[in-house]
């Protein structure tokens, strides 16, 4: 009997490696949300973003959004806009060291907005993910800081074309077509190039 428990023995970790391949236990993959071809994304708007601003500090930033986001169309609440993005957008913020890179420079940063209201971790219907350059990896961010400051792009604020009529912009500070050279308001901060 001793020499059939040496072979169960002997045999069980080659068999539990194939029951966890066959079953899954290999680790999930993470989703990406700053998939590789986000830098082809159009982007949020035409405003140089190379002023301070809580969270960014005086660091040069590039908004893109996916398609979905694009599909965005306000509805009117109480004789006001309201923007809702559909889930499933997606906004990656380049952040780059300086306020004025130079061309070549890359990006230190990513800072990514993702419609998801059902998953557990959203706020204000948003998760808030970072993306570490170095190593790739993005991460939710779990404090209330960015919900916090973007809470602002809902009211009055200091930057683009400031909402002025107080319009709920679903936390994005620029909504497609507001606040840009092409919307019916003047931005506040001048236009200029971007790097490379």
């Amino acid at each position: 009997m001793t020499g059939g428990h040496a072979t169960v023995r002997a045999v069980l970790p080659t068999l539990l490696a194939v029951i966890c391949i066959l079953t899954g236990c290999a680790a999930k993959k993470e989703p990406v949300f700053a998939t590789p071809d986000y830098h082809s994304w159009k982007k949020t708007t035409d405003v140089v973003l190379n002023y301070p601003i809580p969270g960014h500090q005086d660091r040069f930033r590039i908004p893109r959004m996916n398609d979905v986001g694009f599909t965005v169309r306000p509805s009117v609440d109480k004789g006001k806009r309201r923007w809702d993005f559909p889930e499933g957008t997606i906004i990656v913020k380049e952040v780059y060291q300086t306020s004025k890179p130079a061309p070549g420079d890359l990006p230190i940063q990513l800072t990514i907005m993702v419609k998801a209201p059902s998953d557990p971790h959203s706020q204000g219907g948003w998760l808030w993910i970072t993306r570490d350059l170095p190593d790739g990896k993005e991460a939710v961010f779990m404090g209330n800081f960015c919900i916090t400051c973007h809470a602002n792009a809902n009211e009055k604020h200091p930057y683009g074309d400031g909402n002025p009529n107080e319009e709920f912009r679903d936390y994005v500070y620029f909504v497609p077509g507001e606040g840009g050279p092409s919307s019916s308001t003047r931005p506040s901060r001048a236009a200029g190039t971007s790097p490379g």
